[in-house]
């Protein structure tokens, strides 16, 4: 299901089958019948609450019977419920031992712990009996950062997307929906609920330290529908995104990891920029926001994670009715904040319905029932939180997977997403021999392999094709190919300049694809590369 089916709006229910050159036209459709408008008071004497649909996903009733199921828990699991827990090993009898001691609600899986699919599938299966065992009617989360690019926790187990800058350049953000639907297809068949993803925070660039090329770029309108075909896409697969960070971290110069990071820019001024593509997934139904460890200055000196105005501009000014949950609470940003335990609760409190891979799950646990008993965390504000999430979950277990990928997504999606420069547009860019250089042997190789299927020699003729794998990285060649961030080609020497804004071997198969013109290239920059002799194809400038 889209987040518009999300809102209501009466709109197909697509199968999706792929072509060689993509997503074929639909095939089939159903509608789905409209609810009544999200906007609609609630709960009124003349409708039901069960026909009014929240902008992310259940029903008013729905949320109302999670309230009272929650309110009739111990403290002690209810506190565990708003936590997604930190875990970082195999065993699935210590996964076992964390959900039944502390009552948590999910977890998130670390690299450390996905390196094999029956290493997973034994994590996921052990956590679900779990939370039977803990007689719960929906599924634990279980979730995991599969952005794409430098990003990407599920490793080998999932096929090599491009950064999610790819989806900001792809003009055609079909292509981004379809192969979100196949990230959210292969997560939910290892038995994941959650993805921590889209990002939508632009970037400033190389001064960005640390989002870059996981934003879909620098335009607010780009990266707003390229966060919401990603968040349609995993729906689609039955997976609940999470829309991050808010209020958007790629403006800032601080890696949070690290530091606190500072903006001072108005809220007016934000509200123009970095604030609109999560306005734009909020309208559109997001289920789930993830706030930065980010001090704006007009909300005061606290993160945003911890930051009551926060969370009031989210919900009060933006509309947002779903779940908020925290990055990481182990990040260097908290670190002259206080104590660990305690800013757990203070997040809560704040605002928080989720809490994050607390640095200790056991003093998160203990600081928010200590929280609740000294008064200062109303037990209202705990069973709302935990309330959300019990009803999202049951959502999400409803959901029915609404397409159908098949074939390479990445390779799909990598076609549609590669910005060419080169005043031969339309027409063959390489001939019957070619020379690659640069990148790693591995992407020699992938895209030697790739071009000699099309019947391209490969050795130490014909036009000379450089990869550069830096975000700033330049060379002089025929064909100069940015693999990572696209700002070293304003620097690069060629005749024909493609950002890929990836190395995996899909999308080295789709820039081949593009050298031999089996496809358009028909992509934009997703953030200024200036110097360049042409504009993007189609058309030169």
């Amino acid at each position: 299901m889209t987040i518009l089916a999300l809102l209501g709006v009466a709109i197909p229910t697509v199968v999706i089958v792929r072509s060689d050159d993509g997503p074929a036209p639909i095939v089939s459709a159903t509608f789905h019948s409209p609810s009544p408008s999200p906007s609609m008071p609630f709960p009124t004497d003349s409708l039901d609450p069960d026909e009014v649909f929240l902008p992310w996903g259940p029903s008013q009733g729905d949320v109302d019977r999670a309230l009272e199921d929650v309110r009739a828990m111990p403290l002690e699991e209810v506190a565990g419920l708003v936590i997604v827990a930190r875990f970082k090993g195999t065993s699935a009898a210590d996964l076992t031992a964390l959900i039944e001691t502390y009552h948590v609600g999910g977890v998130s899986l670390p690299p450390s712990s996905t390196l094999s699919t029956s290493q997973v599938e034994s994590l996921i299966a052990a956590a679900q009996a779990a939370q039977d065992a803990e007689g719960r009617d929906w599924p634990f989360i279980v979730a995991a950062d599969q952005e794409g690019g430098t990003v990407a926790h599920l490793g080998d187990l999932l096929p090599d997307m491009p950064s999610f800058m790819a989806a900001g350049a792809a003009k055609d953000k079909s292509a981004v929906e379809y192969a979100f639907a196949g990230v959210g297809r292969d997560m939910a068949a290892l038995g994941f609920t959650w993805n921590f993803a889209p990002v939508a925070d632009m970037t400033i660039g190389l001064a960005d330290p640390v989002i870059r090329t996981r934003s879909p770029g620098s335009d607010p309108q780009e990266a707003g529908e390229a966060a919401i075909a990603a968040a349609d896409g995993l729906l689609d697969a039955g997976i609940i995104p999470a829309v991050k960070h808010f209020p958007g971290h790629g403006g800032v110069t601080v890696d949070s990891h690290k530091g606190t990071p500072l903006t001072n820019e108005s809220i007016a001024s934000l509200e123009r920029t970095d604030l609109v593509p999560f306005q734009m997934a909020i309208d559109a139904g997001a289920p789930v926001i993830m706030m930065a460890h980010v001090v704006v200055s007009d909300w005061g000196d606290l993160p945003a994670t911890i930051n009551p105005e926060a969370y009031a501009y989210l919900r009060d000014e933006m509309g947002f009715t779903g779940i908020a949950i925290t990055d990481s609470m182990g990040m260097g940003a908290l670190n002259s904040y206080g104590w660990s335990g305690t800013l757990v609760a203070k997040a809560v409190a704040a605002g928080a319905d989720l809490v994050l891979m607390p640095v200790s799950n056991s003093d998160a646990h203990y600081s928010i029932v200590h929280a609740v008993e000294a008064g200062w965390l109303p037990r209202e504000r705990l069973d709302e939180a935990a309330s959300r999430v019990v009803a999202l979950m049951r959502y999400q277990a409803g959901l029915d997977p609404a397409v159908e990928v098949e074939g390479d997504y990445v390779r799909v999606m990598s076609r549609a997403s590669a910005t060419v420069v080169t005043p031969l547009c339309g027409t063959r860019l390489v001939g019957s021999e070619v020379t690659i250089s640069g990148g790693w042997a591995y992407q020699r190789t992938a895209l030697a392999a790739a071009l000699q299927a099309h019947g391209v020699r490969v050795g130490t003729g014909g036009q000379s094709i450089l990869l550069l794998t830096g975000d700033d990285s330049a060379g002089t060649a025929d064909i100069v190919v940015s693999l990572g961030g696209p700002w070293g080609l304003s620097r690069s020497h060629a005749s024909t300049y493609i950002a890929m804004y990836g190395g995996g071997s899909s999308t080295l198969a789709a820039l081949a694809d593009i050298l031999v013109n089996s496809v358009d290239a028909n992509a934009q920059w997703p953030v200024p590369v200036p110097g360049l002799p042409y504009g993007p194809c189609p058309s030169p400038r």
